[in-house]
Formats: structure tokens, C-alpha cells, sequence
């Protein structure tokens, strides 16, 4: 479970005699991980015997995918109508676009309309514009080595949405969106001269755009229209601010609920390589619900995703009573809101 790691992928310093505890300790988790699997299989197979529907994979995928985008385009027109406050409009179209983005992480793991490219891809298109975020297709790329190399320096990923970073502001305008992640793409760079960082930016940059313009270009004009009132013509203004209400504000919070919950649920830098168990753990703390709301309780089940990956999103939640209580039994950690102060580290620093 556990390879020798070249100094190249570990940051400045070496790893030290904490990285080398956590290392012998990495001989003693291969019962455990089998364990857990057993155990997550073993509820999927019952909760399939019991409702025949599961098998109705492609199905369920579609009509989460159309039953999102009507929700969507019914909140806007809310909205639009007087019916529905600013502030509702913008709390409420994040939850469904969370939906999008799970359906969008099984369409990377093939879940759905396996062999129908031409179905995939329109989904993955349809997502990538409601999200406003990085490019699916590149997200791809970035995901698969997410399993291969999770929790190490050239997890990309993660860290590109804050993994190993203090906490700070900084921390946060990651969280926000990856247009504020640019810090981090030198030391990726490093981590892995192999790293594709132009190609993902050139085929995210139509959303990115999109995003970053409407974000700063909203108050921009509020600025102006306050100190100028002529200047800026009232039908833009209009525009910008429905364009923030129904569509950036939405994702900004989104965005940055699932990036905390993630990076936060994720260990890194003294872990050692390709060992599950050290991956994750189990962030469900009552107080953490607001922010699982809008990535569906990303913090509870991810971890479950770690160990066993060809799950669907919703799968993962009918599953979690069971594989936590496995996991707990063998030593997984639950709420360790200590990992915000040691910025990912298993250890103390």
C-alpha cells in the first residue's frame, strides 16, 4: 500500500521523523481498508436486493440532471416575476447546481450513458455553464489524479481549491473560485513539470471570463452609478445584477461551501502514498449542515468515495450509516476541525 516517495514530490525539508511514524504505521492499515470495503459493498449489494430502482443507473442520472435545470430555470422565473426576494433566488439556485455538479463527478467516473459520448458530453457542456467553473474535461484530468495521488504535493485538484494552504484569506478567495488560485500553480508546476496548467486554463477561460467579469463588474457599476448617476445606462445595471443574483451569486456560495467542506475533509503532506485510510475523513458535525447543503453532504460521504469509487452520488448517501460505522470501528477520524489550524497535516506541525 505504501511506495518509497522521491524527495522531488515533498515540499522543502524532507519529511521528517513525523512523516517516517506515519509511514510505519501505513503496514498495519491494509485489514483495515479491506475491512471498510467489505463493509460499503456489502450495503450496496443490500440496498440493491431491496430496491430494484438502483438499477436504473442512466434514468436516475437524467432525471436528476432535467429535474435540476427545471428547478433552476422555476427559481429564476421566481425571481424574475417578483415572486421570489434577491436574497431567496440566490440562496436557493445554488442547491440544485450542487446536484449538477455531482451528476458532473459520476460523468468523470463514467456513471452514466457508458459508451454514449455524444450524451456525456452535452451533460458535461450544460454543467460546465451552469457552474461557471473549470472546464469538466480538464476538471477530468484533474480528478482521475486525485485518486492516484491524493493528499501529495502534486494534487493538483485539491490543491488547487486550498488543500495544505493556512487558513487565512487567501484560503478563502481559493475557495471562492479558481480564477484567485494562481499563487498555487508554480509550486504545482514544481510538484509535477508534467501539469497541464495552460490547457486547463485555456479551456476554462469562457467561463472564467464570464464569472470574473459579472463578479467585479457588478459593484464596478454600482460604484459608478452612485457617484455618476448618468453614467452607467440603469438597463446594464439591471443586467449585471440579475446575471449576480441567478448565476454568480448562486456559484460563489456553492463554490466556496464545497471547496472548505473538500479541502478540509482531505489530508496532506505527511501522509503516506497510496494508502486510503489517510486519505480522508468524516466531516458530519451538525454544525457544518448549512455548508453541506450545498455540495450534498460532500463532507460526510466523500471519504465513502475514496474507498470504493464506482458509486453514484446518491448511492453514496443511502451507504454512509454503514461504511461510517465501519470506519469508526477501524480508527477513521470523525470532525477533526483541528486539520484547519495544521492546513491538512494528519500531525502536528
Amino acid at each position: 500500500l505504501h511506495r518509497r516517495t522521491s524527495a522531488a514530490r515533498w515540499p522543502a525539508g524532507g519529511r521528517g521523523a513525523m512523516m517516517r511514524a506515519v509511514d510505519d504505521a501505513a503496514s498495519d492499515t491494509r485489514s483495515k481498508i479491506k475491512a471498510i470495503n467489505r463493509a460499503i459493498s456489502a450495503e450496496e449489494r443490500r440496498l440493491r436486493d431491496k430496491y430494484r430502482w438502483l438499477a436504473h443507473q442512466d434514468a436516475l442520472g437524467a432525471a436528476c440532471f432535467v429535474g435540476s435545470l427545471a428547478t433552476i430555470a422555476a427559481l429564476a422565473w421566481a425571481y424574475l416575476a417578483g415572486h421570489l426576494p434577491w436574497w431567496g433566488a440566490a440562496l436557493t439556485i445554488g442547491l440544485p447546481i450542487s446536484i449538477l455538479h455531482e451528476l458532473e463527478h459520476d460523468l468523470i467516473h463514467n456513471q452514466y450513458f457508458k459508451g454514449r459520448a455524444a450524451v456525456q458530453n452535452a451533460m458535461l457542456f450544460t454543467i460546465w455553464w451552469a457552474k461557471l467553473n473549470a472546464s469538466p474535461w480538464y476538471r477530468r484530468e484533474l480528478h482521475l489524479r486525485h485518486h492516484r495521488r491524493s493528499g501529495q504535493p502534486d494534487d493538483a485538484e485539491e490543491r488547487l481549491i486550498g488543500l495544505g494552504v493556512r487558513p487565512g484569506l487567501f484560503r478563502v478567495l481559493i475557495a471562492l473560485h479558481p480564477i484567485f488560485a494562481g499563487p498555487m500553480l508554480p509550486g504545482l508546476k514544481r510538484a509535477d513539470p508534467s501539469f497541464r496548467v495552460m490547457w486547463g486554463i485555456r479551456q476554462s477561460m469562457p467561463a472564467f471570463a464570464l464569472f470574473g467579469l459579472v463578479l467585479f463588474g457588478c459593484p464596478l457599476l454600482h460604484v459608478l452609478s452612485a457617484l455618476s448617476p448618468g453614467l452607467t445606462p440603469p438597463e446594464l445595471v439591471r443586467v449585471f445584477d440579475v446575471l449576480m443574483v441567478l448565476w454568480i451569486g448562486p456559484n460563489a456560495l456553492r463554490q466556496t461551501c464545497l471547496a472548505l467542506i473538500s479541502s478540509y475533509s482531505h489530508y496532506y503532506g505527511d501522509i503516506p502514498e497510496n494508502d486510503v485510510f489517510y486519505q480522508n475523513q468524516i466531516l458530519d458535525h451538525p454544525l457544518l449542515w448549512p455548508a453541506q447543503l450545498y455540495c450534498f453532504n460532500f463532507g460526510s460521504t466523500h471519504i465513502i468515495h475514496h474507498f470504493v469509487v464506482q458509486q453514484p452520488f446518491y448511492l453514496r448517501q443511502m451507504v454512509a450509516r454503514a461504511a461510517h460505522a465501519e470506519m469508526l470501528r477501524q480508527g477513521a477520524r470523525r470532525n477533526d476541525f483541528g486539520v484547519v489550524a495544521r492546513a491538512n497535516r494528519w500531525r502536528e506541525v
